[in-house]
């Protein structure tokens, strides 16, 4: 946070891990800390993942690079006035590719990027929105590899607990619908991103960020260091022949691809393997392997077939999308590195030890798991190490401690504090992949999520202090969490702006231009003074009234699919 220099600070935490173990001897440190890098890059899961993710750097280079972003500015962006709208929208397509958070960081990011940028939405309001909305929508459904991954991890834990689902009446897969209103976080980070997009009250240096964005029209701060830079890397769009085809077709390929291949590989095409065993039992990296290249393939011959770009421009397309992607690449091997560091000098096996060997009461158990999953993840990096880590301590457990009752709520507060962990922690994948696709900073991304990710994680310890004290139930702590969200943003958001004299209410950057908003009044300090300094927004206009509708349908499906899953 200090340095602001990832990569650098990255290896040295490696570096540090190294010389833990080896005696505190340097040398030996170094050349330990060069074969954990090796090690991991040469794991199976994480190759495939380097190789997919050069693919996903050329399948996007041809979206931008053959005219498929300025086709879908030209078509959507009549509709898309304001950063708010983008805003939206980013929230609106993140929820409806829920099946895989890597695709749905990467199609949402390219899909929305440039409309943010020429509506002047900060790239790190951007890279949150993809964040805040994509692992959330993939942790709880309906259908995603990392359903399939969560049902694994409790099929281990019942393992662990040595009881068979006959014997406690309960399958694993059921044990995860009824801990999806008990993943109070994912909900509630889902929600703050539609809520302060609609509303347009920020706080914290996300309101910097915003403000600078609309009246300096600097989407990304003076020295700020992107972490890719589509224009640059790629070159600009090419004007000739821009169609809807090289912007959709790529995208529907990756997910068709991607989804088919994930219920391939798990065995769905056998007789009696129903869609949750085969996600559960899928080669995810390899699928989405299958379906990254698929999505560079259909993107060149695209841009080939539309006589958009020659031969020898699609093979340098292919090439500068790969090298987008090498900064990345390189944070996400040393994030891979220092999570490998922190398992081998044991950091998560000690705080699981100190923080569940205190002898807290049963009631208390899952605000204790909660934040065991929150700090085992944001020093380690990784949701899923975490759901590994803790899942099978956590059943048995609390089935020894308490019974059958707490076992969903253990998981589901479980889930979701390795998300949180996810959300703030600089080394995670997909806090690195919403920084690449955002086109940000990765520093100024994680210190502007922060505030955000805390105010949600406070209100859930808040509520697993009630369930801790008799409230048990989850259709009143759910709806209270969000109610108390909303006042929490708005209380901080009031309170942040007046200190900082700027808008409680994020005004467009027209309304600064066409001097409707009193700037003078803000930077003397005298906005209390009738002066407008706030923006104004039609609440009942057709993209929020949208919005709303669609996540309330899709809410609404997902506890169908929770009931009917019963």
């Amino acid at each position: 946070m200090y340095t602001r220099q990832v990569l650098v600070s990255l290896f040295a935490g490696v570096w540090v891990g190294a010389l833990m173990i080896a005696d505190w001897n340097p040398i030996a440190a170094t050349a330990l800390s060069m074969d954990w890098i090796v090690e991991v890059v040469r794991s199976p899961f994480d190759t495939k993942f380097l190789v997919l993710i050069m693919f996903m750097g050329a399948g996007a280079a041809f979206i931008y690079k053959s005219g498929g972003i300025l086709a879908l500015q030209n078509w959507i962006g009549r509709y898309i006035n304001t950063a708010r709208d983008s805003q939206i929208l980013t929230w609106l397509i993140g929820i409806f590719i829920f099946f895989d958070s890597y695709t749905s960081t990467i199609v949402t990011g390219n899909a929305t990027r440039e409309l943010s940028e020429n509506n002047h939405t900060s790239r790190e309001m951007h890279a949150y929105v993809l964040d805040s909305t994509t692992s959330p929508v993939t942790t709880f459904g309906p259908v995603s590899n990392w359903i399939g991954y969560q049902v694994s991890m409790i099929i281990v834990g019942f393992e662990a607990a040595r009881f068979t689902a006959e014997e406690v009446g309960i399958t694993a897969f059921g044990l995860f619908l009824q801990s999806i209103p008990w993943n109070i976080y994912c909900f509630l980070a889902f929600f703050m991103v539609g809520f302060i997009s609609i509303t347009q009250r920020f706080y914290g240096p996300m309101l910097d960020a915003e403000w600078r964005s609309r009246k300096e029209k600097k989407t990304l701060r003076d020295d700020a260091t992107p972490l890719s830079d589509i224009s640059t890397d790629i070159g600009e769009p090419s004007e000739q022949n821009p169609t809807l085809f090289n912007f959709f077709a790529p995208i529907l390929t990756l997910l068709v691809v991607g989804i088919v291949s994930l219920w391939w590989l798990g065995g769905g095409h056998q007789p009696g393997v129903d869609v949750t065993t085969a996600f559960q039992e899928t080669d995810v990296a390899l699928a989405l392997l299958y379906g990254s290249f698929a999505f560079m393939a259909v993107g060149m011959l695209g841009a080939l077939g539309f006589g958009t770009m020659d031969i020898e421009e699609a093979s340098d397309t292919v090439v500068n999308g790969f090298k987008t992607m090498m900064i990345a690449t390189a944070i996400i091997v040393l994030a891979w590195s220092i999570g490998h560091a922190a398992e081998q000098v044991g950091t998560a096996e000690y705080i699981v030890d100190v923080m569940v060997g205190s002898g807290i009461p049963g009631s208390f158990l899952p605000l204790l798991i909660f934040l065991a999953a929150m700090f085992i993840a944001f020093t380690t990096g990784t949701s899923w190490g975490t759901m590994a880590i803790l899942t099978p301590l956590a059943i048995p457990l609390g089935y020894e401690l308490v019974g059958l009752s707490i076992l969903p709520v253990l998981v589901g507060v479980l889930f979701g504090g390795a998300i949180w962990g996810d959300h703030v922690s600089p080394i995670s994948d997909t806090t690195v992949m919403s920084s690449i696709f955002a086109g940000s900073d990765h520093i100024d991304h994680v210190r502007t999520q922060i505030p955000f990710a805390m105010t949600a994680a406070g209100v859930t310890v808040l509520m697993l202090l009630l369930y801790a004290v008799g409230i048990t139930s989850a259709m009143i702590l759910l709806p209270l969490s969000v109610v108390l969200t909303a006042v929490a943003v708005v209380a901080l958001n009031k309170f942040d702006a007046r200190r900082k004299n700027l808008p409680e209410v994020m005004p467009t950057a027209d309304a600064i231009d066409n001097g409707e908003i009193d700037t003078d009044a803000l930077e003397n300090g005298t906005s209390s003074d009738g002066a407008r300094v706030n923006g104004q927004y039609d609440l009942l206009r057709s993209i929020p009234l949208a919005a709303v509708g669609i996540v309330i349908v899709y809410l609404c499906l997902v506890f169908a699919f929770v009931t009917l899953g019963l």
